[in-house]
């Protein structure tokens, strides 16, 4: 019997299971689909919530302490695995400045690199690709970018070398619950029992809790393209209102994103794949000169307030909560897991807990 189960293997449920192994428990990871297959292997990767300024004091938090985790996470499953993550330093560049103040308070409140940028020149010379047309912006020098697909197989692989057990296309019927307390699990009409059950689901993790717990997580559809460019035209990541193009280092440009509130329907339309493509060479014109590789789209896990459940249910003893981390699950992850753990075992936590809980003073 294990000590935990974790209900989900996307990126959340991954490095929560990995600080909870490596604190001593006995943990197994179910995923209805395949690990990593949902919003963590459809994101860009970028790590900094996309306009942080926007985001609550909760959010930031984790953000902040997962950048300084992301390099020596990195380099240790490189060393595990074999599999490089591809952290690497590509900078912000946003092509407006309308929320400069703001932009600049939060700056000073976290010690972040920001310089307002006021002409078109000033901007080529970040990004030499970047249409002329702009002229003023705003540069975070030190946003750093993993390729999230990357992180999964390396997370995944770090799973079988520590001997973390986990079981894919394993989709939870019911949990089980007596006196108050979880019990563990039920899946194709058996039980596996656990002292303790962590959901980590995603998108589904309110359909997962729905007859025991009301969580406020609903889905949120997110299409992009991919296109194929020469290794080294692009080295930065470049966004504007709310659209990005994020290079990777062999050439592949990512370019998000949508927002749709459409439930659980993941289909692809012409019409985001277009516009999608359309924001791409408005921000990078030389864009145009090549082919769309890739369209895809995954749900994230969206909360009213923007912050993440990373606490126990407030009435059943042993089950925690760890989803609602929105477009943000890579940048928050590994702060986010590490608080989990914490939580769970009852160590001291790293930051203040109260604003993610199911019952917050937010």
């Amino acid at each position: 019997m294990p000590d935990c189960i974790i209900v989900g293997g996307g990126v959340i449920g991954l490095l929560t299971a990995r600080e909870l192994h490596r604190s001593g428990l006995d943990v197994l990871i179910v995923e209805r689909g395949k690990l990593g297959g949902e919003s963590t292997w459809a994101g860009g990767g970028i790590v900094s919530p996309l306009y942080p300024w926007r985001y609550d004091d909760a959010v930031n938090v984790l953000a902040e302490k997962s950048k300084r985790i992301y390099p020596e996470l990195c380099a240790a499953l490189l060393e595990e695995t074999g599999v490089d993550c591809e952290l690497q330093h590509s900078g912000l560049l946003i092509t407006h400045d309308e929320e400069l103040q703001q932009a600049q308070r939060w700056a000073e409140q976290y010690g972040v690199s920001l310089q307002h940028i006021t002409t078109a020149r000033s901007l080529q010379e970040i990004e030499p690709q970047i249409n002329p047309r702009f002229d003023r912006g705003i540069w975070l020098a030190d946003v750093d970018q993993v390729r999230n697909p990357k992180l999964v197989e390396a997370l995944r692989k770090s799973c079988d070398v520590d001997g973390i057990s986990y079981r894919e296309h394993s989709e939870v019927q019911q949990l089980l619950i007596e006196t108050g307390r979880v019990r563990g699990i039920q899946i194709d009409g058996s039980n596996i029992m656990a002292d303790k059950v962590v959901i980590a689901s995603g998108a589904w993790s309110a359909r997962v809790c729905a007859e025991v717990a009301d969580i406020d997580v609903a889905p949120v559809k997110g299409q992009m393209i991919m296109l194929k460019t020469e290794a080294g035209l692009l080295d930065t990541i470049v966004m504007s209102q709310g659209h990005y193009v994020i290079p990777r280092r062999d050439g592949y440009v990512l370019t998000g994103s949508t927002l749709e509130r459409t439930g659980f329907d993941k289909t692809l339309s012409s019409q985001a794949r277009d516009e999608l493509l359309q924001y791409a060479s408005e921000l990078v014109p030389c864009l145009t000169d090549y082919a769309i590789e890739r369209h895809w789209s995954g749900l994230r896990p969206g909360t009213s307030k923007g912050i993440p459940y990373v606490c126990e249910h407030d009435e059943i003893a042993n089950l925690y909560i760890h989803a609602g981390h929105y477009r943000n699950g890579i940048v928050l992850g590994a702060a986010s897991a590490r608080l989990m753990a914490e939580i769970i075992l009852q160590k001291t936590l790293s930051c203040h807990a109260d604003a993610y809980k199911m019952t917050s003073p937010h």
